[in-house]
């Protein structure tokens, strides 16, 4: 008796382990936005699919600090639990995304301005990425156009090493950055290049 009163009571001290959430229950309130597969469901919302976890973590991280503004209230309330397992479940997607209507001339510009300021960190046309730098291969034009905005008025500030890189680029050169990511095949066979560490 003494023996099973003892079990019970070490059973009952015994710190809870924390319950995982199922996978719906994670993801419900951003499939609104991003759907399951992490594809922007509108023309301004960003494709989260495949993007490198610790970026997730770290974009994810300024939403809820107020590091970066959020576009909806719900990016502040995402509960610090959640951030890890969201980075991980967008970061393994692998849907493809779907082509933005780009213009010619602008994507030619903008090829030549990530070949010349951007495509170090960017690497394989936006495809790859070193030094945690978002995957911006077939990222929807509205939305990265939005975001180039946001930096040159102050609204964001630009992350390690694209300040220097973007130093000196009028607005209308981002605008064609912007073009040139958006019009790249996601899927495009690489070109090789690795990533440095």
């Amino acid at each position: 008796m003494i023996g099973l009163s003892a079990a019970a009571l070490a059973w009952t001290a015994a710190p809870a382990v924390a319950q995982e959430k199922p996978l719906e229950a994670l993801i419900s309130t951003c499939v609104d936005c991003h759907g399951a597969n992490g594809i922007g469901l509108e023309p301004d919302m960003p494709h989260l699919n495949g993007q490198p976890e610790a970026l997730l973590i770290n974009m994810m991280d300024a939403f809820r600090n107020g590091a970066r503004p959020p576009k909806v209230r719900i990016h502040r309330e995402i509960p610090a639990a959640d951030v890890a397992p969201l980075a991980k479940h967008y970061s393994l997607q692998k849907a493809v995304r779907p082509k933005s209507a780009a213009n010619a001339e602008l994507v030619a510009r903008g090829e030549q301005l990530h070949l010349k300021h951007c495509s170090d960190c960017h690497l394989d046309n936006g495809r790859d990425s070193d030094k945690e730098a978002p995957l911006v291969a077939g990222q929807s034009l509205p939305y990265l156009i939005d975001q180039m905005k946001a930096f040159t008025a102050g609204e964001r500030k630009f992350p390690f090493l694209m300040d220097g890189a973007y130093s000196n680029l009028a607005e209308t050169d981002l605008i064609a950055i912007s073009h040139f990511y958006a019009a790249q095949d996601q899927t495009a066979p690489q070109t090789g290049r690795k990533r440095r560490r």
